[in-house]
């Protein structure tokens, strides 16, 4: 894997699986994260985290109400307590599957899947600064961004790769975090003098 880029004058030149086209990848500076996470929320809506989706899988055992809804909520319960458990996590999955058209249930699983599927299109159209290679449109940015049109154009599986790797670009792994040197000590000011 590259490591991560912290410059915004470095390019990120990166080839997707299967391809021969390169595409160039930025880093985003702090305001264009901060752009980029705006219309990540207008474009994807809000991530809804396991905590929700548990909380959620508990309501729809209750509305389904089954005979067993006490033992189901001890098993989600015994599944969240254990994340690491591949046989908790296993039986979990029985129960999600199971519950999945329960509406309330139903949405939030829709809403994280809408999230997941739009984060690389929205990171692409941030980070993108070129691309070259065998049938690709010429490239170009307006207002800081990819137009949407001419992103719609890339294939699916790369603007994948290209979304996922710019937003690997943004979250420094923990061996890049804290690589810089600390700032330099002040000198050590002068105590006031008095005259007198």
């Amino acid at each position: 894997m590259t490591q991560p880029i912290f410059s915004r004058r470095q390019v990120e030149s990166f080839i997707p699986p299967g391809t021969e086209r390169v595409y160039s990848i930025a880093p985003l500076t702090f305001r264009e994260r901060q752009a980029f996470r705006a219309d990540l929320a207008r474009e994807a809506g809000v991530y809804p985290g396991r905590a929700l989706l548990l909380d959620a899988l508990r309501a729809a055992v209750q509305e389904t109400s089954p005979d067993n809804a006490a033992e189901i909520l001890v098993v989600i319960e015994a599944a969240e307590a254990t994340p690491d458990d591949p046989a908790a996590q296993a039986r979990l999955q029985t129960i999600e599957a199971a519950c999945a058209t329960v509406p309330s249930y139903a949405a939030l699983l829709a809403a994280r899947q809408h999230y997941l599927g739009m984060m690389p299109w929205v990171a692409a159209r941030h980070a993108l600064r070129g691309w070259e290679g065998p049938g690709l449109p010429p490239f170009r940015r307006e207002r800081n961004l990819v137009p949407a049109d001419l992103l719609d154009l890339l294939p699916d599986a790369e603007l994948e790769a290209i979304g996922w790797q710019a937003s690997a670009l943004m979250q420094p792994d923990a061996a890049a975090q804290g690589n810089s040197e600390a700032p330099s000590p002040l000198p050590e000011t002068p105590a006031p003098m008095t005259v007198g």
